[in-house]
């Protein structure tokens, strides 16, 4: 039980969920939604396992990377308030979780750099 405890575990774990919604998305094919990707699903897995490094010495950053999410919801919003006029919900949410998905890749990286080290 240890192993899946360890910053170790915590890759394994991406990597088997990653296999899955793939996995997922191969099975349901056409019937898979067309604006969705298989890294839209990652986002959560790499919030819970940036979550789960705490105890291992990622405590630290955390919180910073709560605000830089925060901080990102809100540029997108201000962005497309002063572009297009106007806060389009689908769009406004496509962005940010695009955003999103990209921000807590880094993110899971810079804990599981400050969990090994």
């Amino acid at each position: 039980m240890s192993f899946w405890a360890s910053p170790a575990g915590k890759l394994v774990i991406l990597v088997i969920g990653y296999i899955i919604f793939r996995g997922v998305k191969r099975l349901l094919g056409h019937r898979w939604p067309t604006g969705l990707s298989v890294w839209d699903l990652m986002a959560p897995l790499f919030l819970v396992c940036a979550l789960a490094l705490i105890p291992h010495g990622a405590g630290v950053v955390l919180p910073w990377l709560v605000i830089g999410w925060m901080a990102i919801g809100i540029l997108v919003t201000i962005i497309q308030a002063v572009q297009d006029h106007e806060i389009i919900y689908p769009t406004f949410f496509k962005t940010f979780w695009r955003l999103t998905d990209l921000y807590w890749l880094l993110g899971f990286m810079v804990c599981f750099l400050l969990a090994i080290s």
